[in-house]
């Protein structure tokens, strides 16, 4: 495109976005990035150091610009970048946005998708004016090149551009309505991989977001340092090393609580009834328990699995073998809070329990397919099997609930599954930092669609904050019940 034609073009632009700037402070990108936490799976984040989903913490309001009044056309009064001047028209977009926000019937858009219609339309409006089209990468490198500048002008302090630019890749994300679809920073990455390989280096424990603030204790891996500690499930972890972590997300607090193996970290930690107390932690090479099995007294095999980790598949084999060495009269397979995994793994542990056919059909947007079949010599084809799901089960649980569910192969047992039936493929930046693109939608074998649906059990059982205040587990009595009356 001719430089000559395009400068005048741009700097309308610029001057377009250095007013809308002025009256919010971020452009679209940067609000929505900095502004918004991700969610991407269930609940519970895993193991210590570091979380399975990036799901920590839920959408962040943003407040809408309160606009000049309508018989007053001039911008609202801001820094503006240097030597750029707003032109008195654009003083009829106060006007409008007041309007709309008076009398539009619906709920006017978030600060970042109405500033970024505002300047999609004046680009529209120039290449129709112009008849030709725009650079559109250049128009946006100059866009957030002044962007910044205003942005530097209205804070103290020395701003990473690194952070700021993933802060804005992040928001252009968060226009697509996808909350699987985001950008990692390089050290999300190295958590996300290093929990899906099933070790790490920390204390030992699945956290989640405490309600009110901090790092909730969801379960202590046994023999681990912080359950060798005294940290036992419920506790609250309220600061780290003296570094108050009430107010900062899960990411970040785990990333203080996560070290090398041989190091001592100091936690302030809250139980229930208690006051608070510091508990020294020696870190260490903590390898994630994937499984948990164990016999239940009426003869029924319980086998619980914690995420479709690269170590899941072996580890349930041999507890499948160890558990059916005791001649159980039926199996309750947990998938209670686990948010998910690998693919492959999910496609592999199915394959214990579905000698054949579809375990899960891959569906693109273009209609294409790709159609996962279980795999032949599975170890618990014919034991009477009962799954317990709930609102934690998601991704790659679904996948193994859906198949069992469809085939006949074993009834749910619980509440409907999260809902979570996309297919994310990792791209990682020149910058180390990983952007996740959801690329296709799981069905189950029936041809049902998981995403946004969830699964419905077969026998629906509630389980109470009561429930388990008291140690009690109605959704375990009630698969137990199941399979003894099947016997």
């Amino acid at each position: 495109m001719n430089t000559r034609k395009t400068s005048p073009l741009l700097w309308v632009v610029v001057v377009m976005v250095v007013l809308a700037l002025g009256a919010m402070t971020f452009f679209a990108g940067f609000g929505a990035g900095f502004g918004t936490g991700r969610v991407t799976a269930p609940q519970v984040a895993a193991a210590t150091a570091q979380v399975t989903r990036p799901d920590t913490s839920a959408l962040g309001g943003r407040a809408t610009p309160a606009p000049d009044p309508v018989d007053a056309p001039a911008a609202p009064a801001a820094p503006a970048a240097p030597d750029l001047e707003t032109p008195e028209d654009f003083g009829l977009i106060w006007e409008a946005w007041q309007a709309l926000e008076e009398s539009f019937y619906g709920e006017m858009p978030a600060t970042p998708e109405t500033v970024g219609g505002l300047v999609e339309g004046l680009l529209r409006a120039i290449e129709v004016e112009t008849g030709e089209p725009l650079d559109r990468e250049q128009v946006a490198d100059a866009i957030l090149t002044a962007a910044l500048q205003v942005v530097e002008e209205q804070t103290d302090g020395e701003l990473s551009v690194l952070d700021l630019t993933r802060g804005a890749i992040n928001g252009l994300t968060f226009q697509l309505g996808d909350d699987y679809t985001y950008l990692r920073d390089p050290e999300e990455a190295a958590f996300f991989n290093e929990s899906l390989n099933g070790s790490f280096e920390g204390i030992g424990a699945r956290v989640a977001e405490a309600e009110s603030g901090g790092v909730r204790i969801v379960e202590p891996f046994s023999g681990q340092p912080a359950w060798n500690a005294g940290i036992r499930r419920g506790d609250v972890i309220l600061a780290v090393d003296g570094q108050d972590i009430s107010r900062m997300t899960l990411q970040d607090a785990i990333s203080l609580i996560r070290g090398p193996k041989g190091s001592e970290v100091l936690l302030l930690v809250q139980t229930e009834g208690q006051d608070a107390r510091e508990i020294a932690v020696v870190r260490d090479r903590i390898t994630v328990p994937a499984v948990e099995y164990r016999m239940l007294d009426n003869g029924v095999a319980y086998l619980r699995l914690g995420e479709f980790s690269a170590p899941a598949t072996e580890q349930v084999r041999a507890a499948l073998k160890s558990l059916q060495a005791e001649n159980p009269v039926g199996l309750v397979l947990d998938l209670r809070g686990n948010p998910g995994g690998f693919l492959r793994t999910a496609v592999e542990i199915t394959s214990e329990f579905i000698d054949e056919g579809p375990v899960v059909i891959e569906r693109f947007k273009d209609g294409s397919e790709e159609v996962f079949q279980a795999e032949r010599g599975g170890s618990a084809l014919d034991i009477p099997l009962v799954v317990l799901v709930d609102e934690g089960s998601a991704s790659a649980s679904e996948i193994l609930a859906g198949a069992v569910q469809d085939t006949g192969r074993a009834i749910l047992v619980g509440a409907t599954t999260f809902g979570k039936g996309s297919v994310q493929i990792p791209d990682e930046l020149s910058d180390g930092s990983v952007l996740s693109i959801t690329t296709a939608r799981w069905f189950t074998p029936n041809d049902r669609l998981i995403h946004g649906e969830g699964l419905q059990p077969d026998i629906e059982v509630s389980l109470s904050e009561e429930d388990i205040a008291a140690d009690r587990d109605p959704q375990l009595d009630r698969a137990v019940q199941y399979l003894l009356e099947q016997n």
